[in-house]
């Protein structure tokens, strides 16, 4: 028999060997857990998911807080941080801050120090919601997801608005400010913070989204 051809018939077998010497060395280690039984094996814990839904007593908060002028209180709050940033001064409200990026704007009240604040998250989320149903949109979903992470729960609260777009054939869509979304996220039932977000969509299917700046001026006037 040819010396190359031998050779190669005894590297074969030597891979073959290998083969099932490393199979069996995997088999060692999976058979144990694959035996176990089912309640050892880890759960994934499922995300619960429901609709929004203000009770009575949350919607009179609601009614008095504004009759108490809280919706004034965070109005002026948003109005003094909003023209601190604008003007590249450091903010004076560490609690506040805001972001403008390519796709994507908006602002963040952190709660977790601040409990008074955090008591009224849900009235300020509701009446931000209302000062952009102000403008024409729409309310699109309003939802709770609940979440286990990291050994706590996280409940997030979350409206989400949508512009009236009319596309017309041939014509690319009007989008104003884009979707906009107000998002609490609680931490084992504590408020942390309020996030107001707008993304809005690039490409020749759209207009150019409306200037952040001036869906602020209308939130703070």
């Amino acid at each position: 028999m040819d010396t190359r051809k031998l050779f190669f018939l005894l590297d074969l077998e030597q891979l073959e060997r290998t083969h099932r010497y490393m199979w069996q060395q995997i088999k060692q280690i999976l058979l144990p857990w694959l035996r176990k039984p089912a309640s050892e094996h880890p759960k994934s814990i499922p995300e619960q998911h429901d609709l929004l839904k203000r009770n009575k007593e949350e919607s009179d908060h609601f009614l008095d807080w504004q009759m108490d002028g809280g919706h004034e209180a965070i109005t002026e709050r948003l109005r003094n941080a909003y023209n601190m940033y604008r003007s590249g001064l450091d903010p004076e409200d560490d609690e506040l801050d805001f972001m403008e990026f390519q796709s994507t704007s908006g602002f963040v009240i952190h709660m977790k120090d601040n409990p008074e604040c955090a008591k009224e998250s849900a009235c300020i989320q509701d009446y931000l919601r209302d000062q952009v149903l102000h403008l024409g949109y729409r309310l699109a979903v309003s939802d709770r997801r609940i979440r286990k992470k990291e050994n706590r729960n996280e409940i997030i609260d979350r409206h989400v608005l949508k512009p009236p777009m009319d596309k017309r054939c041939g014509e690319a869509v009007e989008q104003g400010y884009g979707t906009i979304t107000i998002e609490v996220l609680s931490c084992s039932s504590h408020p942390c913070n309020l996030k107001f977000i707008t993304t809005f969509y690039t490409g020749r299917n759209y207009r150019p989204a409306q200037p952040f700046g001036e869906l602020m001026e209308h939130l703070i006037s």
